[in-house]
């Protein structure tokens, strides 16, 4: 398994990203003026159709202000901050890319939602968190680097609420 991490992670490895984040984003104000997810979400979406998967899945889960929401493979953050935005709830980002982690904290800070929103990095197979802690679980294009998908889905049931939600959107490949 620490062979798959590690080539995940070089794949996903993105040295200085925050730093050149920040030169880009100084075409937006000043470093201390707050940034919407709306400015910041044609970046900041990592994944097929962007903002509107995004939008879709959240409605398809049921998201509602008073949840709880994991987002594994949260990237740099833009689907944690859209929820956070657009539905009130709490959302927790993990990742396997530190350097991702960073980025995702720092833009987080620029649109003022740390209080929603926390990013740690961590492994989808070996989710740092209590069973039973969040009500909806999602993974947008997560599952295509993991091919221990038994442990991963079972490491997200795990976490999840009796009752909760589990909704994910990847590319899948099988008969027919």
């Amino acid at each position: 398994m620490t062979n798959e991490l590690d080539r995940v992670r070089d794949h996903y490895r993105a040295t200085g990203l925050t730093e050149r984040l920040k030169t880009v984003l100084a075409a937006l104000g000043p470093a201390d003026q707050l940034l919407t997810p709306q400015q910041l979400g044609t970046l900041d979406q990592f994944h097929t159709r962007g903002l509107a998967a995004t939008a879709e899945l959240a409605q398809l889960a049921g998201v509602a202000a008073d949840m709880s929401v994991l987002d594994v493979g949260s990237g740099i953050g833009g689907p944690a901050r859209f929820l956070a935005a657009t539905y009130g709830c709490r959302v927790t980002g993990v990742d396997l890319s530190a350097p991702f982690v960073e980025a995702a904290r720092y833009l987080t800070e620029r649109t003022g939602q740390s209080g929603q929103l926390s990013f740690q990095t961590a492994n989808a197979l070996e989710l740092p968190f209590d069973d039973g802690r969040f009500d909806i679980v999602l993974l947008q294009h997560v599952a295509m680097n993991i091919s221990n998908r038994a442990r991963l889905y079972h490491e997200t049931r795990r976490v999840l609420k009796s009752g909760g939600r589990f909704a994910t959107f990847d590319i899948a490949l099988g008969k027919g």
